[in-house]
């Protein structure tokens, strides 16, 4: 019996992963990848005769993905962006149909759900009687960037609080005690209800404990590039004393607030250290070059889409934590 190639064949071969291997083999320009890697795939593809399977339609499984950002948000927000291609790409790899769904800021965006769907995807946080909606159309469900206490519901997460924990060590262990912070707050799609960043209450507490807490040196708002940027213009002007760190909630807080500090002359790292959160592709060229916590988001959504597909093979609900790992660069003085 002669054996078909698959993705996962080639990027073994190639030295790559499966979802290198179905962006360079679908032409996909987003990509980031050598001319050298390129070729070794396509090299791989060829020596394995391998030919890209024409989808079953009576035999796909339908997946659906609901995204509480609509597509102008995600463009703002890159970390969003990022899990939703992780979710696309492992669905592509794994021939399945994924059906989005985004927020239009309408009543009825996700209430126009109509069919059945073997699992769901929701990422974002959503409310209790939109988590039962779905729950009509679909058995299997997974939560990205949110999580059910009861465990009622599958989850792939980030641990904020130990990140946030992580960044204030590091920049007391480098002589930092007046050091601020920004942050955005999410709101609920389908609730009035705004949330508090695990970001936000973690470093209050743990500046509260150690004695460093000022609050003068923190500002809240949204997660996007102007209020970083409004965020860090009112810590210039409202502070007879500048903080000589600050821990950015995002990498789009952390852009706005970088042309802030440029436009006031103040210099990044010399006199006030920078680490945001994220690692966005434009976090390494910013200037002066982003210190960030890199989060795998990729990963995070090919996870996601994972846990979903083999979800029918277990017996008990599963809770992931993505893990982080800080990156240094220009904006945080050694």
């Amino acid at each position: 019996m002669i054996k078909i190639a698959t993705i996962r064949d080639i990027a073994k071969l190639a030295n790559v992963s499966a979802s290198t291997v179905c962006r360079v083999l679908n032409l996909d320009q987003t990509i980031n990848v050598t001319i050298e890697t390129r070729k070794r795939i396509f090299e791989a593809a060829e020596k394995l005769s391998y030919q890209k399977p024409e989808r079953d339609s009576s035999n796909l499984q339908q997946y659906a993905l609901v995204h509480w950002y609509d597509e102008i948000d995600e463009l703002n927000d890159p970390f969003f962006l990022s899990i939703r291609l992780g979710i696309e790409r492992e669905c592509e790899i794994n021939n399945i149909s994924l059906e989005k769904y985004f927020n239009s800021g309408s009543n009825h965006t996700f209430k126009d759900i109509q069919k059945k769907y073997q699992g769901i995807i929701v990422l974002g946080k959503f409310s209790k009687s939109y988590l039962e909606y779905f729950e009509e159309h679909a058995k299997n469900i997974i939560l990205v960037h949110d999580f059910s206490k009861e465990f009622k519901f599958e989850s792939v997460i980030v641990n904020f609080e130990e990140l946030t924990r992580d960044v204030l060590n590091t920049m007391i262990m480098q002589g930092h005690e007046k050091i601020g912070f920004i942050c955005g707050r999410e709101k609920v799609v389908g609730s009035k209800d705004i949330l508090i960043d695990e970001r936000e209450t973690t470093f209050i507490d743990h500046m509260i404990k150690l004695n460093l807490y000022d609050e003068k040196f923190i500002r809240i708002g949204d997660f996007s590039y102007s209020d970083g940027y409004l965020m860090m213009k009112s810590i210039i002007v409202d502070s007879d004393i500048l903080p000589t760190s600050i821990f950015i909630a995002s990498d789009s807080l952390a852009i706005g607030a970088l042309r802030a500090l440029s436009d006031y002359d103040i210099k990044v790292p010399e006199t006030i250290s920078i680490i945001s959160c994220n690692d966005i592709p434009a976090a390494e060229y910013t200037t002066p070059s982003l210190s960030t916590v890199k989060i795998s988001t990729e990963f995070m959504g090919m996870l996601s889409a994972q846990l979903l597909i083999n979800q029918n093979q277990r017996k008990e609900k599963i809770r992931y934590i993505i893990p982080h790992k800080i990156i240094l660069r220009d904006t945080f003085k050694i």
